[in-house]
C-alpha cells in the first residue's frame, strides 16, 4: 500500500492525443456526481532505477594466502555471528608457529641468563673487582637479550593472528549473499571470497541527476516499486553529499520493509519540482484508439471532448480513504469546467 502525501506525486511517461476536438455524446442528464476541474500545484516527480540493498552488508576477504579447505555453508544459508564460513589451509601458519615457539624460548633463556650476567658484573664492579666496561657490557648484553626477546612475541603474536585469519567468519547474523570461491581454489589477500547480508531492514539505492536531488533531502518520502508489483512509501535516510563526477548523479538511499528481496531493481519516483496544473481523475478518461477525451458537462448535456493528457498524477484520497490514481491534462481544459467521473 503506497504511504499517502500531501503532496500530488507525477510520474513521466507522457501520454499525448494527437489533437483537440469536440465530439458531442448522445445528450444525457447532467449528473450529481460531476468533478469540477481546478488548477492545483503539481509536484513533478522523475522515476530513477535502483537496486534493493540490505542495509548492513560485507564482503568477506583474508589477510593471507592460502587454500580453501573447506566452505561449510551455502548461497542462501542463514548464518549466526561468529559462525565460521570458510576454513583455509594452515600447513604453513603450523611450520611458523613452530618457529616462533622456539624462538620465543630462546630468547627466554637468553633474556635470563643475561639479567643474572648483568647482576654478577654489579655485584663485581661494587667489589672494585672488574672495571666499569665490563659491567657496562653486561648491562648492554642485558638490553639486547630483551630486545630479542620482544621481537620473538611479537613474531608469535602475528602468526596467531594469520590462524586467526585461517577461519573466516561470519560478522553478524545474517544470510549468505554470493559466494566467489570453491574448495581448493587459491585465496589471496584482498580477493572477496563471500557476501553476507545482515538480516533486518533494507534499502533502495538510487542514483540520482544532481539537478533532481537538490530536491531531495534525509525524511522525504519516495514511492518505490519493483517490477513484481511490490510498492512502498520508502523515507529518505541518506544523501550523499556530492555528485559522482563520472555520471553527475548523486546516491539516495531510502528504507525498505525487511522482507524485501535483496538484488532486484526498483524504480523510484523522486520529487523534481512543483508547478500548477490540472489534474483529473484516470476513470474519467475516455478513450477512442489513439485518442484520449474526458465527458465535459454543458448546458446541452455531456460532450466528449479530445484532449492531451500529460503524467499520471498519485494520489488523491476519497471519500471511503482510498487512493485514487490521476492524470494531468496538459490542453483541452479550463480551471472551472466540469466533467463526469
Amino acid at each position: 500500500m503506497i504511504r499517502k502525501t500531501s503532496l500530488t506525486l507525477l510520474t513521466l511517461g507522457a501520454v499525448a492525443c494527437g489533437h483537440e476536438s469536440s465530439e458531442h455524446a448522445a445528450p444525457t442528464e447532467t449528473t450529481a456526481g460531476t468533478v469540477t476541474v481546478a488548477a492545483e500545484q503539481l509536484t513533478t516527480v522523475m522515476p530513477v532505477e535502483g537496486t534493493v540493498h540490505a542495509a548492513n552488508r560485507a564482503a568477506l576477504s583474508t589477510r593471507m594466502m592460502a587454500r580453501v579447505s573447506a566452505i561449510p555453508v551455502e548461497v542462501g544459508d542463514k548464518v549466526r555471528a561468529g559462525q565460521t564460513l570458510i576454513r583455509l589451509g594452515t600447513e604453513d601458519i603450523a611450520v611458523n608457529r613452530a618457529k616462533a615457539e622456539a624462538a620465543l624460548r630462546a630468547a627466554r633463556a637468553a633474556r635470563d641468563e643475561a639479567v643474572r650476567q648483568s647482576a654478577r658484573m654489579d655485584t663485581l664492579y661494587s667489589m672494585d673487582v672488574v672495571p666499569l666496561v665490563q659491567r657496562d657490557a653486561a648491562r648492554l648484553g642485558l638490553t639486547q637479550a630483551e630486545s630479542q626477546l620482544a621481537l620473538a612475541e611479537a613474531t608469535l603474536s602475528e602468526v596467531e593472528a594469520a590462524d586467526r585469519y585461517a577461519a573466516i567468519q561470519a560478522p553478524f547474523d545474517g544470510a549468505i549473499a554470493a559466494r566467489n570461491i570453491n574448495e581448493g581454489d587459491l585465496a589471496a589477500p584482498g580477493m572477496p571470497l563471500m557476501t553476507i547480508e545482515a538480516t533486518g531492514a533494507r534499502e533502495a539505492v538510487v542514483s540520482v541527476p544532481a539537478d533532481v536531488a537538490a530536491h531531495v533531502e534525509v525524511g522525504s518520502l519516495l514511492t518505490v516499486s519493483t517490477g513484481s508489483g511490490l510498492s512502498t512509501g520508502a523515507p529518505v535516510t541518506a544523501v550523499a553529499s556530492g555528485a559522482d563526477p563520472m555520471t553527475r548523479t548523486v546516491q539516495v538511499r531510502a528504507s525498505l520493509p525487511a522482507d524485501w528481496p535483496t538484488g532486484v531493481a526498483v524504480t523510484a519516483l523522486v520529487p523534481a519540482g512543483t508547478r500548477m496544473g490540472i489534474a483529473i481523475p484516470q476513470r474519467a478518461v475516455v478513450r477512442r484508439g489513439q485518442l484520449t477525451g474526458v465527458r465535459v458537462v454543458t448546458e446541452q448535456g455531456e460532450l466528449i471532448r479530445w484532449v492531451r493528457l500529460g503524467r499520471t498524477v498519485a494520489t488523491a484520497t476519497t471519500g471511503d480513504d482510498t487512493e485514487e490514481p490521476r492524470v494531468e491534462v496538459l490542453s483541452g481544459l479550463q480551471p472551472g469546467e466540469r466533467i463526469v467521473p
